[in-house]
């Protein structure tokens, strides 16, 4: 089995485990937070810098 796929799996497998943990608390996760999730894992993105989008998107809105 390629490597590449078996990273995908796993990153997969991480997302999974997330949103099922959530979903016990009642809040599954949105298609949007698990492609943030997985953009974190691959490296695209920042958990800093997408904690820094949510901070300023709700200040916005209450001040």
């Amino acid at each position: 089995m390629n490597i590449k796929n078996q990273t995908e799996k796993e990153i997969q497998e991480k997302i999974r485990k997330v949103d099922g943990a959530m979903s016990q608390e009642g809040m599954p996760l949105t298609k949007e937070l698990k492609q943030k999730l997985y953009n974190c894992i691959i490296g695209k993105s920042s958990t800093e810098l997408e904690r820094k989008k949510i901070i300023e998107k709700y200040r916005g809105i209450y001040g």
